[in-house]
């Protein structure tokens, strides 16, 4: 598997997670670089969910 669909899944692993767990998502909020980094993805899906999580927030 490339690393573009690793990283395309492990985003929506993640997203789905922080829309369905209230305590993940307010980790990933207030530090997501903390919580990501526990993600083996790169740095721009790293990006991506952070947008998508200011996104949401908004």
């Amino acid at each position: 598997m490339s690393s573009i669909n690793m990283d395309a899944e492990v985003i929506s692993e993640i997203l789905l997670k922080a829309a369905s767990e209230p305590e993940f998502r307010k980790k990933l909020i207030k530090n997501p670089m903390k919580i990501l980094d526990c993600y083996d993805i790169s740095s721009e899906a790293k990006k991506i969910v952070q947008k998508s999580i200011i996104d949401l927030v908004q």
